[in-house]
């Protein structure tokens, strides 16, 4: 995979930058850490708003909400460029858009695609900050929506030398198309030599769950087609993961084990006529994981 050269930071709008000009919104931050080279990265900050009563279609709707709708998105444009400027005198490339539209996740995916960026960060917008984190439907409705490398980030800052936890399933158990697992890898390891970090590949699968097969069949199986899988990396023995426990179960628990800082996992889709749906493990998982997470897409 090429490194982020250009990059779609999804900025929350209804925030006034201007509060506290000496920080930088948490994905920002995170995104700069994923820059290789600022001169040839191009940044994308986009914002989206929207209010009902000021659409058109509003029961009430006229020259005067009009009028209200212009000066809330100039307002929303200012809070924007607050961050625009920042990056710019920090010398990057940036730029800055505000849509008016309902909803955001389809925007953000339209403009994902349209300028073919490499990487998408958003913030996470849980709905709890309790044990099952509940992301937010715009957040789950991005993940379905958009095939780019998204990276849904919270608001735990990154350890000084992070830990990126690669989530594989090499025996494809839920139909996983064919290169995603070396995609999710490769990815960690790019993120790694990005920020400096540690990379940890998992994978997990549950021998109790097939009790007709023969005592210790099941972990023959996975443990070589994940050896078989990892042969294309030079991984140290400590940071390969092969557990005997359901993936959904596993995740949760090397996360919090290795404390880890991002979690990379897959997604897909199950048919043409259906939209981009999260696979079953990762369907059960995205709530339960407290770190950043980064949802990659197979092509």
């Amino acid at each position: 995979m090429s490194d982020f050269q250009n990059i779609l930071i999804v900025l929350d709008v209804y925030n006034d930058f201007r509060d506290n000009l000496e920080h930088q919104p948490t994905e920002v931050q995170k995104a700069l850490q994923l820059v290789a080279n600022r001169e040839l990265t191009q940044l994308y900050l986009v914002g989206c708003g929207f209010e009902e009563y000021l659409h058109d279609t509003y029961s009430n709707f006229g020259p005067e909400a009009l009028e209200h709708r212009k000066q809330f998105v100039a307002e929303m444009e200012k809070r924007l460029n607050v961050v625009a400027q920042r990056l710019i005198d920090q010398g990057y490339k940036v730029d800055s858009r505000v849509h008016w539209t309902y909803p955001r996740y389809e925007q953000i995916t339209k403009e994902a695609l349209e300028l073919d960026v490499d990487l998408v960060v958003q913030h996470a917008h849980m709905r709890q900050p309790h044990e099952r984190h509940n992301l937010s439907h715009d957040s789950w409705q991005l993940i379905k929506s958009c095939p780019k490398p998204l990276l849904l980030t919270k608001d735990k800052d990154w350890a000084p030398q992070p830990v990126i936890l690669a989530t594989v399933d090499p025996v494809h158990s839920h139909h996983k198309p064919q290169g995603l697992d070396h995609k999710i890898i490769d990815t960690a390891l790019q993120i790694e030599d990005l920020v400096k970090g540690s990379v940890h590949v998992m994978h997990a699968y549950s021998e109790t769950a097939r009790p007709l097969l023969a005592e210790g069949a099941v972990h023959e199986k996975h443990e070589a087609e994940f050896s078989r899988l990892l042969a294309d990396y030079k991984l140290p023995e400590h940071s390969v993961h092969l557990l005997d426990e359901t993936p959904t179960n596993a995740i949760v628990h090397c996360q919090d084990t290795l404390h880890a800082d991002i979690t990379v996992i897959g997604a897909l889709s199950r048919s043409r006529l259906a939209e981009a749906i999260v696979g079953n493990t990762a369907n059960r998982v995205l709530d339960y994981v407290k770190s950043d997470l980064l949802i990659m897409h197979p092509g």
